[in-house]
């Protein structure tokens, strides 16, 4: 199971988003151990959103603060804590 502690929820994303993008985005926080982009198979597309999950709890805390309000795509991310319950969705 994840760590809450060291997963980000990344919200905001554009359709274009891929995981490779998302990964070049917070690599230089520190190691990206995974990342998570959850599909609507209905439509085919991502939802809007990741979970991205470094290596240390302190690469979580500078992604936070270097990231959220950033832009991604030409749009605004959301980027927090995730919550367990979210994760598990």
């Amino acid at each position: 199971m994840l760590s809450s502690k060291r997963v980000l929820y990344v919200g905001g994303l554009a359709d274009s988003a891929s995981v490779q993008v998302v990964r070049a985005a917070f690599i230089p926080f520190g190691a990206v151990k995974s990342l998570d982009i959850p599909m609507d198979y209905v439509s085919g597309k991502h939802k809007g959103f990741a979970f991205v999950e470094l290596g240390d709890p302190d690469d979580v805390t500078e992604a936070i603060f270097n990231m959220d309000g950033a832009e991604l795509l030409g749009r605004t991310l959301k980027v927090s804590l995730a919550q367990a319950n979210q994760i598990s969705k």
